[in-house]
């Protein structure tokens, strides 16, 4: 679904950045707008999965070194 957005008091130094890349991609300053906020979403939103993953591999790794000494409840259990 595709809907209208308007920016209100964007700085100029902004827009013309924007309008400079726009001529540059062959797209409409609308369109880079939109490409651009795209990569920037994507960007953070694989950062964020990226962290989690170093925090799970860390707390894993973590758990796996404490549970013979500690009995962490998160490490895997070993029945046997």
């Amino acid at each position: 679904m595709n809907d209208d957005l308007f920016i209100k008091r964007m700085p100029l130094v902004i827009k013309e950045l924007i309008a400079r890349e726009a001529a540059q991609n062959h797209r409409s300053v609308n369109q880079e707008a939109i490409a651009l906020l795209e990569e920037a979403l994507l960007h953070r939103v694989e950062a964020q999965s990226a962290h989690r993953r170093n925090a799970l591999a860390t707390l894993t790794s973590y758990a796996a070194q404490s549970a013979p000494s500690h009995g962490s409840p998160l490490a895997p259990s070993s029945s046997s």
